[in-house]
């Protein structure tokens, strides 16, 4: 599960709240079938990480990974016995200053058995040549997968991840999700990650909630919340470039207007917009469902103030002009081998299975018939 929203919206609130860091004021946590409201952090078995990473900068490596282990309950009862070792060696342990060489140091059943987890973890995060090292050793990318093994060495019941990914490059922020997913599914534990990127979103999450001011606005899937938004909130925020908006004018039985613009909707919108006959709505449309037209009524004119070409698909930064009212700014996807300059004039096409239509007092998305979706 991946939640989402802009900056305050209650994403890190909610999962410090499951964590433990918090105090609810109302409602129930329930981890499994236990209500964990009154348990304290630490009993909860729910591992987070954090996105400053949170490592302890005196401990190395593998002390890092070991540290959620060795203070696990369920690690107790591999203590070694009390005459585990004989009286000249605990005398030798007590008074020694110096640790032994490790050749001669006990190792107890409950230490092999972490150090085999750790080992464990490490292979899999691909870390294990840096076990010895200090944190103040490691980029931002190593430390972040020293993180997420720490979290990952004590196998919880429930992992929470609050931006881990927020201070890497471009290059290693795709290479760590991709690493994250394969891990989340190879170990198949049940993973909240909360993120304000909607690239990570969309590829990380198997649903996906979006917040706005500590409410929920919609619960899905990716797809879901991309090609049927239940609001103009989650319109606007679920893909990027986010989603252009124009108000209209709306004429039974299917007729949107602005100035000399008309747009005729498909047959499936005659039902659901039966009683918005002579009203005002909000037409949205994503730039990649726009395209370059010959000038028409049913198109929409615009005069381009900004090019951004990506070598995969080009993006163009257009202004509506008169007389559609009022003079807003749309985004549009272009073949990346189409040259445009800044000024030209150009018509847009709007696809008409993919539009989308609100309600402009409630926001709220319009809902075309069963048979188009």
């Amino acid at each position: 599960m991946v939640l989402v929203g802009p900056s305050g919206c209650g994403k890190s609130t909610l999962l410090r709240l499951i964590a433990g860091l918090e105090e609810p004021t109302g409602g129930s946590i329930v981890v499994g079938n236990q209500r964990v409201n009154q348990l304290p952090p630490k009993e909860r078995d729910i591992a987070m990480v954090f996105q400053n990473y949170a490592l302890y900068p005196h401990m190395s490596v593998y002390d890092n990974l070991a540290f959620g282990l060795r203070r696990s309950p369920h690690t107790q009862a591999l203590e070694p016995t009390q005459n585990a070792l004989p009286s000249w060696a605990e005398t030798l342990l007590v008074e020694t200053t110096r640790p032994l060489p490790k050749p001669l140091r006990y190792v107890s059943p409950r230490e092999r058995q972490i150090a085999g987890q750790v080992q464990m973890v490490a292979q899999l995060l691909q870390i294990e040549t840096l076990l010895d090292r200090f944190p103040k050793q490691l980029s931002g990318g190593q430390k972040q997968r020293v993180a997420l093994g720490r979290a990952m060495a004590r196998n919880p019941q429930v992992f929470l991840m609050d931006e881990p990914l927020s201070n890497l490059d471009a290059k290693l922020r795709a290479e760590t999700r991709s690493q994250i997913v394969k891990l989340q599914r190879q170990l198949g534990i049940t993973t909240i990650y909360v993120t304000h990127d909607q690239t990570e979103a969309m590829t990380m999450g198997d649903r996906i909630t979006v917040l706005n001011n500590g409410q929920i606005q919609q619960i899905g899937r990716p797809l879901d919340l991309y090609n049927r938004p239940l609001n103009q909130f989650v319109a606007e925020f679920i893909g990027s470039p986010p989603m252009n908006f124009l108000p209209v004018a709306f004429k039974a039985p299917l007729l949107l207007s602005n100035g000399d613009f008309r747009f005729t909707l498909p047959h499936h919108w005659e039902e659901p917009l039966s009683a918005y006959d002579g009203r005002l709505l909000t037409l949205g449309v994503r730039p990649e469902h726009l395209s370059v037209a010959p000038a028409a009524p049913k198109n929409l004119p615009a005069r381009v103030e900004r090019v951004e070409a990506l070598g995969s698909e080009t993006y163009l930064m257009a202004q509506l002009i008169q007389p559609l009212q009022p003079a807003l700014s749309i985004q549009v996807r272009v073949e990346p081998d189409r040259s445009v300059q800044v000024g030209e004039t150009l018509w847009f096409a709007i696809a008409p299975d993919k539009l989308h239509l609100f309600d402009p007092q409630t926001k709220q998305a319009l809902v075309p018939a069963a048979d188009s979706l």
